[in-house]
């Protein structure tokens, strides 16, 4: 799994916390307003989806007049299970399962309804992310989105923010009010990420 130096020996429920905070931030920087930890009423077992997502038709981020860059690979798998419409163009929402570990978890048949009719009838597709080398799968009619490669995709996504010169600090474009991203573009520009493997 992508991990910071700073997160080698741990408690694993703070490593949860992580996973899921790398996974929400990759789906914001790919457009989608998310929602952590989204309780499920009226369920007899598990009663929480780790992550839903809303994402507006043509939603775009544009900075100091440049468009910025989503993972085409997410949208690719997108339209593969939505009969090859192009989800940038239609609102959509997302279900999300996150894992440590190699076991992946895909949010319920139930949970899939409830999150649709929560945001509106939208359509509503699963996605798993869980430690792994694979970048993004499809295996029926989930995505399967590896926590390393979303961590590396962010990281390139930064990249290519500093390469255009926007003013990415904790006082500049983020102020804090997106801590986790705040927090991972201060340990990135610590030089605390690494891509190599224990």
């Amino acid at each position: 799994m992508f991990r910071p130096y700073a997160l080698k020996v741990i408690d694993p429920r703070v490593i949860m916390n992580f996973a899921e905070k790398l996974a929400g931030t990759y789906l914001r920087l790919n457009g989608f307003l998310v929602l952590p930890n989204f309780t499920v009423f009226g369920e007899a077992q598990h009663n929480h989806v780790d992550l839903i997502g809303f994402r507006a038709p043509n939603s775009k981020e544009i900075v100091e007049g440049k468009l910025l860059p989503i993972d085409g690979k997410l949208f690719k798998a997108i339209s593969t299970l939505w009969d090859k419409r192009d989800p940038t163009k239609e609102p959509l929402g997302i279900a999300v399962e996150v894992r440590t570990n190699k076991k992946r978890d895909v949010p319920t048949e139930s949970h899939i309804r409830y999150v649709g009719e929560f945001l509106g009838r939208v359509p509503v597709w699963r996605i798993a992310f869980y430690e792994g080398r694979h970048a993004i799968e499809l295996h029926e009619d989930t995505i399967h989105v590896g926590l390393r490669y979303a961590g590396l995709w962010i990281q390139r996504r930064i990249d290519w923010m500093l390469k255009q010169k926007f003013k990415l600090n904790k006082t500049g474009s983020w102020a804090w009010s997106e801590p986790f991203l705040s927090d991972y573009l201060a340990m990135y520009q610590l030089g605390l990420l690494t891509d190599k493997r224990d």
